[in-house]
Order: structure tokens, then sequence, then C-alpha cells
């Protein structure tokens, strides 16, 4: 049976530019880096944070994934979770992670929104019952 997500694939411009912001700048470790077949241009390209169990796939678009140049500098569909939001937002900004959305309180959650060097836009989210 289904036990996780092991992957959300992202796609990005280029994807050296992505790997060192999800690992220097987020802090994410560096699962795989590997071409995507022998002698491909492009790599399989992996990262998470430590201790998770799903990792981020940054996809170059290349001519075969041409359609999903459309969700390049969007709100991407999924959100990194954290235990302390003002700490994390605090820390990245010192980084230099520009935030889209400052930390905003709701009934559901408390969120904010980073940009990533591709101009994705993903939401940081701590859940109400979590603070």
């Amino acid at each position: 049976m289904i036990t996780h997500i092991s992957s959300v694939h992202m796609f990005c411009e280029d994807q050296n530019r992505a790997k060192e912001f999800y690992t220097n700048k987020l802090g994410f470790e560096l699962v795989i880096d590997q071409p995507m077949f022998p002698g491909a241009r492009v790599h399989w390209i992996s990262v998470k944070p430590s201790g998770a169990a799903t990792e981020l796939a940054l996809l170059e678009i290349e001519p075969e994934s041409e359609r999903f140049r459309a969700t390049l500098g969007t709100t991407q569909a999924f959100t990194f979770g954290v235990d302390d939001i003002e700490g994390t937002v605090t820390a990245l900004k010192e980084r230099g992670v520009t935030f889209t959305q400052d930390v905003v309180a709701q009934p559901w959650g408390t969120s904010a929104i980073l940009q990533d060097s591709e101009g994705n836009q993903i939401m940081l989210y701590l859940n109400s019952s979590a603070s």
C-alpha cells in the first residue's frame, strides 16, 4: 500500500541556480544530482529538509516539458511546514530570501510566502493547533 509522498516536482529555468537556492538559502539537503540518463544535459536533482521523507525534485524545462513553463513564477501547489514561523522568516530573510507575503495569522494557521530563485511563490505554514 501507499506509505508516503515520495517526491513533489517543481520546474525551474536553471537547475543549478535552484539547487544553490534550496541548499544554501533554505538549508535543504541535496538528495541526488545525477544525469537523467547517460549523456543527458539535464539532471535529476532532488532536495529535502533534514529528516523529511518527501523530496522536492527540481526539474529543468526541456522541449518535451515546455507545457510546464506556465508554472514558473507562480504560486506552487504545496507548502513547507515550519515549527516556528516568525523565527524561520527572520532567519531566511537574513540569508537573503525574498518574501512576497510576511507572516499572516488566520484561524486555520499562520503563513508567509517566500519567492525562490526561479520566481516561484511557496507558502511557509504553521498549523494553528501547533502554535
